[in-house]
């Protein structure tokens, strides 16, 4: 990987996996692993240019005020 910010998610993505693996080998929860597993999917949609929840949600909140 040749881009800080590619680097950067891969290794977010890793650490993610690893904590996934711990969740599933102690036994923390099916819940506890999916969260971590999704973030570790999100991390690499980050290299592959996945859009994101949270980035159509800030997309929608951006172009709307609402509580006014």
């Amino acid at each position: 990987m040749t881009q800080v910010r590619h680097r950067d998610a891969l290794a977010r993505a890793a650490a993610a996996i690893g904590e996934t693996i711990a969740a599933l080998d102690e036994t923390r929860g099916l819940e506890l692993a999916a969260v971590d597993a999704r973030e570790a999917l999100d991390a690499l949609g980050e290299i592959v240019g996945a859009v994101t929840t949270d980035d159509i949600l800030d997309s929608i909140f951006s172009r709307f005020c609402i509580g006014k």
